[in-house]
């Protein structure tokens, strides 16, 4: 009788509890699912608000076709591009002329040498400076790339520079010493090797991320004057 009465009570409490639960299950349902609403229209809001300003970033900066055919200087927002492949030329030439200075024609290749390696240096300083655009806005990306392609070309400055010197001294003072075009031959090596690096950054910063072609991300000389 007692078990009966035990069995009893735990059915009817299981009943209770149910009953419980249903009675308050379909509200709170109903609630979380309104909550779970209102959080996925919130992320779907945020979502195409994002996705607008992405859209509209990269439709102020995608490349619009030009009718010019026959490019005056003033047409450039910079001459950067145009004069910076004369210090890449020139010192990768410079390093293959004094490389051949040991070998054959020594006092020809060397003079030459001395020709290429001012001009490389005079070029990579011009660009450097005068001719260097300043740059707006910048993803954290492409402002690491800006940086390490001016690091790279100031390295270019300062070895070309070195180099210059060291060339002037062998070739007019010790006369061509074997020693000292050696280290000349070094020196230039490193001024090669620095404006391959500053051009591969270069290219890095153009071609992946869209800075200078038709003026995008850079100052206008109007901005340039507020500064």
């Amino acid at each position: 009788m007692i078990h009966q009465i035990k069995i009893t009570f735990a059915i009817l409490a299981l009943l209770f509890i149910y009953q419980a639960s249903y009675a308050h299950g379909p509200e709170k349902h109903k609630k979380e699912g309104q909550q779970e609403a209102e959080t996925d229209s919130m992320a779907r809001s945020q979502d195409s608000t994002i996705g607008e300003e992405l859209v509209e970033h990269e439709y102020e900066h995608q490349i619009m076709p030009s009718t010019i055919v026959e490019a005056e200087l003033s047409d450039f927002p910079t001459l950067h591009p145009l004069l910076v492949h004369f210090p890449i030329v020139l010192l990768l030439l410079a390093f293959l002329t004094q490389l051949s200075a040991l070998f054959v024609w020594k006092k020809e290749f060397s003079l030459l040498t001395g020709i290429l390696l001012l001009g490389g240096f005079g070029s990579a300083y011009l660009v450097s400076t005068f001719f260097h655009p300043h740059t707006g806005e910048l993803s954290e990306a492409a402002q690491q790339v800006l940086g390490m392609h001016d690091r790279y070309a100031d390295y270019t400055i300062w070895i070309s520079g070195i180099a210059l010197l060291l060339k002037a001294v062998s070739h007019f003072l010790l006369k061509r010493k074997l020693w000292m075009e050696i280290l000349v031959v070094a020196a230039i090596a490193g001024a090669a090797w620095s404006v391959s690096h500053a051009g591969h950054y270069g290219a890095t910063l153009v071609h992946l991320h869209g800075v200078g072609p038709q003026g995008k991300y850079l100052e206008t000389q109007e901005q340039e004057h507020e500064h």
